[in-house]
């Protein structure tokens, strides 16, 4: 199978689209000024074909895929995220916007989708071929509205591209959210319709259009129905449905191999297309090491400070499915026992103390990771060194897909629109549970007090399930940019300002975090002056704090005290020199 591999396209791009601004606008009045314009491109399919795979450049990396989470409250990293503490700033300019999740008050990207659905007709193919780059380019339309919805609410909605003679579209107002969410749905139906249901690795398909569909009706129809917005019901119903088709398509498999303890893991160290991990990919961004293209994923996974929170390290269930903040004592419990019987994927996905992966060890993972819980899931221990990295990233999976269905449907079903039972479990959660060993979730399953005091706005008949299936989300989902989209849709922001801290210490000394009978770790109020080989020495107050003082769990950054206020932080600000130029445009709530 031919391979789309991601090489910087800005060369092309230039040669086709030399585009320059007005001063009154930065983004809209936008014109193709160079030789190759469009009485002169878009004459055949391989034209089509050509313009259509610059598209492919909005299509996120490995490194953002895998490091988005920073964002939610997973994450406890050193610096810390400005989302998560509540310090995001009003941005000067568009250009210095700051992307909470992927979008920012650029507009370059729809200009370029906008350009070629003007300009595809002149195309001479067959009505096939036409169809499919059209549902390819607003594909990409639905994408890029959906993240600007998610980042800023209503948005100025445009299917065209615009002159400088066009004022009142230039400084029109922000259209509604529900206009534009329906505008990104009849993109997505049409590409449903209309896209290959093959193609080239890499390249658009009609499942991911629908996965794409499934995915902003999960948003959508939760975001709306958390705050009481009609139309809920319908796009749950669509998210629902359009789930159902793509794992009912038979055209993908969960990877397993029957080895519970890294097949999950090594879902997410696959390189090319024709690696079996690649049956349960919907659409991945591949790379290459015969190009080569690389990423710095690995070097960023323990150079940054990244570090996952004792809030979420908690959330992964016991071996036997149970609680694991059931057990006696887990709250003062060592690292090392905190590992012991739980859900595979927790060591799959974080550095046991007493594994040594590649160039991590994981005693020593404070030194990369404050918490102590460093993520390795999506890093790769034979390319560890900086820009070797050549995992693809995974933008659509069919696990995403079960639990988008056992959530759409559940919400539905508890809203007193159709039923979930046992069946559907089995068919959705119930089969990655069956990937990583893991005991089948049930419909009588106890509500687990910490969840519900997490999620305390789920409530009904099938509260205990939901509240299981969005602990499911969080444990399979982690590290893949969704887990913050979560948070907001649920309307758990404060979520974000509780303290995640890190792992348990009863106090300062040393500490031999793996069990091997030799000290790793060293917590002290100053460093020695003969420091003992091996140990790794952290100064309390300096390095981190601890929770209680002298003891307790630690603080990655002592001081700092988050803030989440509703419903401002639920949305991004938009720029103030936008809101100068155009004054039709009201800044969102809180700002």
């Amino acid at each position: 199978m031919k391979k789309i591999y991601i090489i910087p396209l800005s060369c092309m791009l230039i040669s086709m689209l030399s585009l320059y601004s007005c001063k009154k606008d930065s983004f809209l009045n936008r014109y193709p000024v160079s030789s190759i314009t469009a009485e002169s491109f878009f004459n055949n399919a391989a034209d089509l074909n050509t313009y259509c795979n610059s598209l492919y450049s909005y299509v996120p990396g490995s490194t953002s895929v895998a490091l988005n989470d920073q964002q939610s409250d997973n994450y406890e990293s050193r610096p810390f995220n400005l989302v998560t503490a509540g310090q995001i700033t009003i941005p000067a300019t568009a250009s210095s916007s700051t992307a909470w999740n992927g979008a920012s008050w650029s507009w370059l990207f729809l200009y370029q989708v906008n350009y070629f659905l003007e300009n595809y007709q002149k195309a001479v193919a067959t009505p096939a071929v036409v169809d499919h780059y059209v549902g390819v380019a607003r594909f990409f339309r639905a994408w890029f509205y959906f993240d600007k919805v998610k980042a800023y609410g209503d948005v100025p909605f445009y299917s065209r591209t615009i002159t400088t003679a066009d004022n009142a579209n230039l400084y029109k107002a922000r259209d509604p959210r529900a206009l534009v969410i329906d505008s990104v749905m009849a993109d997505l139906k049409y590409a449903a319709k209309y896209v290959n249901s093959t193609g080239p690795s890499g390249t658009i398909t009609k499942w991911a259009a629908l996965s794409l569909m499934a995915r902003v009706g999960l948003y959508e129809g939760t975001y709306r129905e958390y705050r009481s917005i009609s139309g809920w019901q319908q796009l749950l119903q669509t998210a629902d449905s359009a789930a159902l088709v793509v794992m009912q398509s038979g055209q993908f498999k969960l990877y397993s191999t029957n080895n519970p303890n890294v097949d999950y893991q090594n879902l997410f160290i696959t390189h090319s297309p024709s690696d079996p991990q690649n049956a349960e990919i919907i659409l991945g961004k591949f790379y290459s090491n015969t190009i080569p293209v690389y990423t710095p994923l690995d070097g960023d996974l323990y150079a940054y400070g990244v570090a996952f929170s004792k809030a979420f390290m908690n959330n992964y269930l016991t071996s036997s499915g149970t609680p694991f903040t059931s057990v006696p004592g887990y709250d003062t419990m060592m690292i090392k026992g905190e590992f012991t019987n739980r859900d595979p994927r927790m060591g799959q996905s974080v550095l046991p103390p007493t594994v040594t992966y590649g160039n991590l060890v994981g005693a020593q993972a404070m030194t990369d990771a404050r918490s102590g819980y460093l993520q390795i899931k999506y890093y790769d221990p034979a390319t560890p060194s900086y820009n070797t990295n050549y995992n693809a990233a995974i933008e659509f999976r069919l696990g995403e897909m079960l639990l988008i269905y056992a959530e759409a449907k559940a919400e539905l079903a508890n809203s007193g629109v159709g039923t979930f039972t046992q069946a559907d479990l089995d068919m959705s959660v119930n089969l990655l549970r069956d990937r990583v060993g893991m005991p089948h979730l049930l419909m009588t399953v106890p509500i687990d007090p910490v969840l519900a005091t997490s999620y305390s706005n789920v409530s009904g008949q099938l509260e205990n399930v939901l509240l299981e299936i969005r602990r499911e989300r969080r444990v399979e989902l982690a590290c893949e940019g969704l887990r913050y989209d979560d948070i907001m849709r649920w309307k758990n922001g404060p979520l974000l300002a509780k303290p995640g801290f890190g792992m348990y210490f009863p106090g300062l000394g040393t500490y031999d975090l793996n069990g091997d009978g030799v000290p790793d770790i060293a917590l002290v109020t100053s460093l020695p002056a003969n420091k003992v080989t091996g140990i790794s020495y952290f100064v309390l107050g300096t390095d981190f704090g601890l929770s209680n003082g002298t003891s307790g769990n630690i603080v990655p950054n002592p001081g700092l005290v988050k803030t989440f206020t509703g419903p401002k932080d639920y949305l991004m600000p938009l720029p103030t020199q936008e809101l100068l130029l155009n004054t039709s445009l009201k800044q969102n709530p809180g700002w």
